[in-house]
């Protein structure tokens, strides 16, 4: 098995805001589920067909929405959100290669 791709995670999602400005490109996420609200969490989620949406006003949450990694599945529309800190892989197109996210590095 080869070695997987790193990525930071400050270039994913630049990245992942150049492909949401493309009509017709979507990306891929995995990240950790967390719920505050409900302790529940911990568990991988795998997304496709991502791009990003705006970010919550600042008035919606108690904590500063910069932490949130706001975006919708192209396919449903469906708005969806995590903690930026818990995505874990992205893959971008043509090849949607998974390529890790590491926070720890520029």
């Amino acid at each position: 098995m080869g070695t997987r791709q790193v990525i930071s995670g400050a270039e994913a999602i630049r990245r992942m805001r150049l492909i949401s400005k493309m009509k017709d490109e979507t990306f891929t996420l995995i990240h950790f589920t967390c719920n505050r609200k409900t302790g529940v969490g911990g568990e991988l989620r795998k997304v496709e067909h991502c791009r990003l949406r705006p970010a919550m006003p600042e008035k919606v949450t108690k904590v500063n929405p910069d932490h949130y990694l706001t975006y919708v599945i192209s396919d449903t529309d469906e708005p969806r959100m995590c903690w930026k800190k818990l995505l874990r892989f992205v893959a971008f197109p043509p090849r949607y290669e998974l390529l890790k996210v590491d926070w720890f590095i520029d």
